[in-house]
């Protein structure tokens, strides 16, 4: 059983490198994050045999990836961050309400309750939404289903309108990268105590893997010290690690059990993207905010893989996943709350409607 395992990861990430690879020499975004995602899901049709993933591997590569995001940040990042903070806000809570309000519109046409519809719309959190499905008694694998439709789309559909149409010079990131000071070794300790604190406090803080070791890298960055600084195919096969969960997370099966409501998901998918792009540029109008950097910050994308694109499209990832990670934040804290509130009376209404 062990053996077995052991030889689909390989070929898994076999696989995944090629993709990778393909997506790098082809200019593609995020090539090892997507070509993995791509290449896996191809296998997985055309020879319907399994992939297999570590969960080890996945959450040392969050960790590390936290570090590469926190290693942009500066000592001007939270201070840059704080007057985009109200009007990031607002936008962010218009973004979600008009993705649960196109969800609930979308049930009123289809066989899917207003719950289910709800909870598999909202853009991110997946994990605490599946939590919440549970508790709500939800159709918790057609949540994930949903989601899934959401992921797919995000991961393939933001970065390369981001990168084509909306990239930025990045003559500033370049300046600011050769301007760097190598750390003394002995830093390393603070990568490997920020990794251990966000294990520990998984429970406790959402996404923590990524979250505490980008603040503790970043906040020692805006200090002023120099750290250590990583060897790039340590961040390249992090993202392929991730890119091989994700690919082998992504289930086809799933997606076509969900039948034609896909394509109703799908295009609100489409829908909330290019109303966070049109948010994304309000946002610029209103903070004078760099228009990749904004769109990227508001988009409904995961923190990692926008604060990447950031970086490849000459944005700058460390107000990206800032803002991002006070999206999560809003998703997880906030919206679990409302969402216990609201779908009851939902509910309430469609049974006194269903009687009359």
């Amino acid at each position: 059983m062990f053996k077995s395992h052991l030889w689909k990861l390989l070929l898994s990430f076999l696989i995944s490198i090629a993709g990778g690879g393909i997506f790098l020499y082809l200019h593609f975004p995020l090539p090892w994050i997507l070509g993995p995602v791509a290449f896996l899901l191809i296998y997985k049709v055309t020879t319907k045999k399994a992939t297999a993933a570590s969960l080890k591997l996945w959450n040392l590569s969050f960790g590390f990836l936290g570090i590469q995001i926190g290693n942009t940040f500066t000592a001007d990042t939270f201070s840059s961050v704080a007057p985009y903070l109200i009007p990031y806000s607002i936008f962010t809570f218009l973004l979600i309400a008009i993705s649960l309000l196109n969800a609930y519109v979308i049930s009123r046409y289809i066989e899917i309750d207003a719950k289910t519809s709800m909870l598999g719309s909202v853009p991110g959190g997946l994990s605490a939404m599946l939590a919440l499905s549970d508790s709500l008694r939800g159709n918790t694998v057609l949540v994930t289903i949903l989601h899934t439709i959401r992921l797919v789309t995000v991961l393939f559909a933001i970065p390369f309108m981001a990168t084509h149409f909306f990239a930025s010079d990045k003559t500033q990131g370049a300046a600011s990268a050769s301007s760097h000071v190598q750390g003394e070794w002995y830093t390393i300790l603070f990568y490997i105590a920020a990794f251990l604190l966000g294990f520990l406090l998984q429970k406790r803080i959402p996404a923590s893997l990524v979250i505490v070791p980008m603040l503790i890298t970043g906040g020692i960055q805006s200090l002023g010290m120099p750290l250590f600084e990583l060897p790039g195919v340590i961040f390249i096969f992090a993202q392929l690690s991730l890119g091989v969960y994700l690919g082998n997370s992504v289930s086809i099966t799933d997606v076509i059990r969900a039948g034609r409501y896909c394509f109703y998901y799908f295009g609100l998918a489409l829908f909330v993207i290019l109303v966070s792009f049109g948010l994304g540029y309000l946002l610029t109008q209103w903070t004078g905010m760099e228009l990749s950097t904004a769109i990227l910050s508001i988009a409904p994308g995961g923190l990692i893989e926008m604060a990447l694109t950031a970086d490849a499209a000459g944005g700058d990832p460390s107000i990206v996943s800032s803002l991002q990670m006070i999206r999560l934040l809003m998703i997880v804290l906030l919206l679990p709350f409302l969402l216990q509130w609201l779908l009851p009376k939902l509910e309430g209404k469609e049974t006194s409607a269903s009687r009359s």
